[in-house]
């Protein structure tokens, strides 16, 4: 019996290639997406899952005025001693860009590797939290001074051809003074972490560096930086509420500050969080978005299932005779609808086999919304084979009875009669017909009007005034941060000296850039000694000449032996409880360390996600990142001033490439984001666009044939081809405008409601509806029209002489 049924399964879909091929189309498209966001899915969910004791394991974020990821270095040696709740303590203090030099076997000179990644200064208590497989060593020697685990892959990279065992007592050099000696060398981590690293530093080697307690603020008890990360595991049955408290209690008794005019406070962040929390984590994946990708791969594979439904019951009719003579032989309704369900699996399953052909094609075309470790090479195969095996059983359900129901609920005597208008399964597949076709197009038009919202949101956030200058500046680091800004001012003092540069700074951020740099300020009050913490940017006083900030009060920094000169934003008036910018002149802050000469009118610091912010800036002329102005209005010589620039750097910095980014660029990719949301939403509209065409085709091909005698009366008593083609589009045209009717609400709310994440936010004009609406209608009536034109045409006899 099952031999049999493939068997007419198989001769039915070869009959009718142009349905089965539109339904193999559309379903292959829709599986291969809900594959790509079940990846997605997968890979965002499996992230630190395979952490000892997980459930007890916490990072330590700051969560006072400004949420922060980072912590205070010097607090973290505090808290293994003095708070007895905790069992171990993991400092994770990363480098970015690091430059290694290591002598290769048998040479005699040193290879010299820049912008390496994955570094982190840490302790042993590193594997116990990540297991890794040991190649040789042991964890233990991270706690001892100068001392480094390699990956096998780092190993490679460092000293080719040397084997883990032969590595351990070699030595490198991070930086350009800081040796360190391998004492073991483990397997790459291998599963997913927000915490992955590939060479690791025993934390303390921090101490022995002038350099290296400047850059991570060893003994800063104000300096705040995601860079400084810790996690900690908690005694079971610790209260985590308690654990807080002790933490500020922590904090007011080594700052000595009184804790009720203490701002900042710090919190216990679950492991399992991390990975999901925007507000201490930047490349955070929220919740709601992997709710949202499951909800679009539903949406996505449930419109080639609705082709299918409808393809279907509209060839129920042909298929009349076939279900009354099978019913008169003696056939069973159960039989039939196994017959039917047959056929939707034979073409469920030649339609997975088309999704898996296409899923590298996806993933290479959509690489850069997919994250890097999710590549062809390690899909989960195990994974993908249950989920493709159990969508196929859920499509072949779920396509496949509503059909057979239809199919098999024709009486045989209607059907043999021709009679089948009075069969009430026709006429209710008709109307559902109809409503599926309506959602079809409810959805492209949902998609289709977020991604001109979002695509219209980055445009305003793009272009949107900072309070800054941000065209034509070029930034750079100077190798080894603060180690090297007297060779940094050097290059300073060589730049000037350049034509084509119209204003040079030297010091530390740009006034916005990925990431965020505050610092507590002492108000210096005797009246209310309080501690405020501001966004800080450092440098010369050069920096307003190449952002062009204005002043609204006071006067530029000047850089003095004495005495450090600030300026503040408006924005940092209320905070320090001062009425107007004239007030903040000569404000002593940080008990006379400081003081306040000028107001600086208030820039954006950040994304458009942010409104401004309070943010301090004072002169040092040490720095690590160099501000260049070129000239806005001679763009054909940016080329030769980047040349000479480049000449100068390698002259000082010879083992270090030169590398430069635009601000402009910088402030882009701050919506990388959104920049994906609308490639994901570009890819939807054009999935959905080109499943529900492919639905509205085959609909038109079986209007079309249905109605073939009816237009051959027509065409003998007068009727235009013209006349013929309105006829047949109609029906079909007003379901999409129908649809469109009912998604502009649901666009509309759902696209307000992402705009509220943005502090600044473009309008929804009228237009982003019109357009979208009359593009969808036209894509539909292109549809319809490659068939019913070819209808139209055809000659009235071919249709009216066969009976």
């Amino acid at each position: 019996m099952v031999r049999n049924f493939f068997k007419t399964a198989v001769r039915y879909t070869l009959k009718n290639k142009v349905i089965t091929g539109i339904n193999i189309l559309s379903l292959a498209i829709g599986i291969s997406a809900t594959l790509v966001i079940f990846l997605l899915i997968q890979y965002d969910l499996n992230f630190d899952k395979k952490v000892t004791d997980r459930d007890r394991v916490y990072r330590l974020v700051s969560d006072g005025d400004f949420k922060n990821s980072g912590t205070l270095v010097p607090l973290v040696r505090m808290l293994e001693t003095e708070l007895t709740a905790i069992e171990s303590v993991l400092p994770l203090y990363k480098i970015q860009n690091a430059k290694i030099k290591a002598s290769s076997p048998g040479s005699k000179e040193q290879q010299v590797l820049t912008k390496q990644q994955g570094f982190v200064f840490t302790n042993s208590q590193y594997f116990a939290f990540y297991p890794h497989t040991w190649l040789a060593g042991s964890a233990a020697a991270l706690d001892q001074q100068s001392m480094a685990v390699l990956t096998d892959k780092d190993l490679q990279r460092y000293f080719p051809n040397v084997s883990p065992a032969e590595a351990i007592g070699k030595t490198f050099v991070l930086g350009d003074s800081v040796t360190l000696e391998i004492a073991g060398v483990v397997k790459e981590m291998s599963y997913n972490s927000d915490f992955k690293f590939t060479s690791f530093v025993a934390v303390a080697t921090i101490p022995l560096s002038a350099s290296l307690k400047e850059q991570f603020n060893w003994d800063a008890w104000s300096n705040y930086s995601d860079a400084y990360q810790c996690l900690l595991k908690i005694k079971a049955g610790t209260s985590i509420e308690n654990m807080e408290k002790e933490l500020l209690g922590l904090l007011a008794k080594h700052k000595k500050i009184d804790i009720d005019g203490w701002k900042d406070k710090f919190k216990l962040q679950p492991l399992a969080d991390v990975h999901f929390n925007t507000e201490f984590n930047y490349g955070a994946i929220k919740p709601d978005t992997l709710r949202n990708l499951l909800i679009l791969a539903l949406f996505l594979l449930s419109l080639g299932i609705i082709n299918f439904v409808n393809l279907s019951t509209a060839q129920s009719i042909e298929r009349a005779k076939e279900i009354g003579i099978r019913k008169t032989l003696g056939s069973s309704k159960r039989k039939l609808v196994l017959q039917f369900l047959t056929e939707t699996c034979i073409v469920a399953f030649v339609a997975t086999l088309l999704s898996i052909i296409l899923l590298p094609i996806l993933l290479q075309t959509f690489a850069g919304f997919i994250p890097k470790g999710l590549t062809w090479q390690n899909l989960p195969t195990g994974s993908i084979a249950l989920f493709l095996f159990g969508q196929l059983i859920v499509v072949t359900l779920v396509a496949g009875f509503y059909p057979a129901w239809v199919l098999t609920g024709y009486a045989p005597v209607l059907a043999l009669k021709n009679q089948l208008f009075k069969n009430s399964n026709l006429s209710r597949s008709s109307g559902i017909r109809k409503t599926l076709t309506v959602f079809q197009f409810v959805l492209a038009q949902v998609f289709l009007i977020a991604v001109i919202a979002v695509t219209k949101q980055i445009q305003f956030a793009t272009h949107k005034d900072m309070g800054f200058r941000k065209e034509a500046i070029i930034n750079f680091y100077i190798p080894g941060s603060y180690g090297n800004s007297d060779k940094g001012k050097l290059l300073k003092n060589k730049l000037k000296a350049m034509p084509e540069i119209k204003a040079l700074s030297f010091g530390n951020q740009s006034p916005a850039f990925s990431g965020w740099m505050n610092t507590t300020i002492n108000t210096g009050s005797e009246q209310d000694n309080k501690l405020v913490t501001l966004d800080s940017r450092t440098g010369d006083e050069h920096y307003l000449e190449v952002y062009n900030i204005p002043l609204v009060a006071g006067r530029n920094i000047e850089l003095r032996d004495s005495i450090t000169e600030a300026m503040i934003n408006e924005k940092a008036l209320p905070l320090l409880h001062l009425k107007s910018p004239q007030e903040a002149l000569g404000l002593s802050l940080n008990n006379g360390e400081l003081t306040v000469v000028g107001v600086m009118k208030d820039f954006d610091v950040a994304s458009a996600h942010h409104e401004v912010r309070p943010l301090i800036y004072w002169g040092d002329n040490r720095g690590y990142v160099m501000h260049i102005a070129l000239d806005q209005q001679h763009p054909e010589n940016w080329k030769t001033a980047i040349d000479k620039i480049s000449k100068e750097y390698s002259a000082l910095f010879p083992e270090d490439a030169f590398e430069y980014q635009f601000l402009d660029e910088t402030i882009a990719g701050f919506y990388m984001k959104e920049q994906q949301l609308s490639k994901l939403l570009r890819w939807a509209v054009s999935l959905s666009i080109v499943i529900a065409g492919l639905g509205l085709f085959g609909l038109a091909i079986f209007t079309a044939n249905q109605r073939s005698k009816e237009i051959g009366i027509r065409k003998v008593l007068g009727a235009t081809a013209a006349q013929i083609v309105v006829l047949l589009l109609k029906n079909l045209i007003s379901l999409v405008a129908i649809a469109c009717l009912i998604a502009f609400p649901i666009a509309w709310y759902l696209v307000n409601k992402w705009l509220q994440d943005f502090a600044y936010r473009t309008t929804i004009n009228w237009w982003i509806f019109a357009v979208s609406a009359i593009g969808l209608l036209l894509v539909a009536t292109a549809v319809l029209l490659s068939k019913t034109v070819l209808a139209a045409r055809a000659n009235p006899v071919d249709s009216l002489r066969d009976e």
